[in-house]
């Protein structure tokens, strides 16, 4: 843990020492025992499911149960999550999370649920045992939960077409009423090295970029940050905020009615929302860029500038931005592809296997360096022009 002060706010802060091994090191073959000792439930199928540092596994289970406080087997299965050794000491942020999900599903939103083990408790700390050079070694203690699984297409399964853009933007209007009035005394003292607030953190990474030339636009980046946002903070509006809101975390359904339009341009709308794992008590305009910022990355190269536009007219169905957010939002989009980039960097030294860290790194660079060097003035008249283009519809 460190600490941060931002605007004279004091805060818990997770830091991840740059050279520790951040996943956990957890093997396949204890996922089955694991389950039916903690849940109850057989398994008949598991698979990997691909995350940044922490472990996901799908699974499905046979329809007996051994678990008073199962009354039925979700039929589509569910998702064994293992937080990572950091996270693990802090147990709350979990509390913090389920009983945020729990307060925004009462108003609609959809989110996964998280299933009582055989003791009712909805997590518990688990070690696992590891042969290593001829001695075993027991790896943990982690944090185990088992959630539902949501069936549907991730965002980066479907077509990235305008109309999906506008929906994701609409979503997220929708999600920021949802989580207004929300409180848990957990996020009055909790930040993390992937909140924009702590964009200044990623230098203590550099190490881990081999190029130059990278390096000098991330440090370009983070100077444009602390010179011409940080000191804007208190003009911006603060609330609880997703934090993560990305093409991996928001689970689309086909809309209806699009059978004479080629499946390539199918427009799809948000039905659930995954990963909560990097809510904060921030502000509300860092979603939106950190919307924007994933969601540009595999949009075909000719479209990514506009799709900052197609968001925000969505958003602004439910919410707005004053301009002193929306002048910000290049620098924090760029800002926010500088922490997946030099973050994925670090942690791909360390998990050469993890494919799964590279998916912004290919795309990512070229799309920073595209935007950065994209005039602010030019850039924002477009997403203006498009939002009006929206409000006449």
């Amino acid at each position: 843990m460190g600490e941060s002060i931002i605007n004279g706010d004091t805060r818990a802060m997770m830091l991840q020492d740059p050279e520790e091994d951040v996943r956990p090191r957890v093997s396949k073959h204890h996922i089955p025992e694991l389950v039916y000792r903690l849940y109850g439930l057989q398994v008949d199928e598991i698979k990997d499911l691909p995350c940044y540092d922490d472990l996901n596994f799908y699974v499905h289970a046979k329809d007996t149960c051994e678990n008073k406080h199962i009354t039925s087997v979700n039929k589509h299965g569910y998702v064994l999550k293992v937080l990572k050794s950091l996270l693990s000491t802090k147990p709350d942020i979990v509390d913090a999370q389920h009983a945020l999900c729990q307060y925004i599903r009462e108003q609609g939103v959809a989110t996964q649920i998280p299933i009582p083990n055989r003791e009712g408790l909805e997590w518990s700390l688990e070690t696992f045992a590891e042969n290593k050079h001829d001695k075993t070694v027991r790896n943990g203690p982690y944090l185990v939960r088992l959630l539902t699984f949501i069936p549907g297409k991730l965002f980066r399964e479907t077509p990235y077409v305008p109309g999906s853009f506008y929906n994701v933007g609409k979503f997220l209007g929708r999600l920021h009423k949802a989580m207004t009035g929300f409180h848990h005394s957990f996020y009055d003292v909790f930040t993390t090295i992937w909140s924009l607030e702590e964009a200044p953190v990623v230098r203590k990474f550099l190490t881990a970029v081999p190029c130059k030339e990278d390096v000098t636009i991330v440090e370009e980046v983070i100077t444009a940050f602390e010179n011409h946002v940080f000191p804007n903070f208190n003009k911006f509006t603060r609330g609880i905020i997703h934090g993560d809101v990305n093409e991996q975390n928001t689970i689309m359904c086909e809309v209806p009615g699009q059978d004479n339009i080629p499946s390539d341009e199918h427009v799809h709308d948000v039905c659930a929302l995954l990963d909560f794992a990097d809510v904060t008590d921030s502000y509300l305009v860092f979603d939106v860029a950190i919307c924007i910022a994933y969601l540009s990355i595999e949009c075909p190269d000719e479209r990514q500038a506009d799709v900052g536009g197609h968001i925000l007219a969505g958003y602004y169905k439910s919410y707005s931005l004053n301009e002193d957010e929306f002048e910000a939002l290049k620098v924090l989009i760029c800002a926010r592809l500088c922490q997946s980039l030099v973050y994925s960097a670090h942690s791909y030294a360390q998990q050469p296997g993890n494919e799964y860290i590279l998916v912004t790194a290919k795309r990512g660079w070229p799309l920073l360096y595209k935007l950065w060097q994209i005039p602010s003035v030019k850039l924002y008249s477009n997403w203006k022009a498009m939002i009006k283009l929206y409000e006449k519809e």
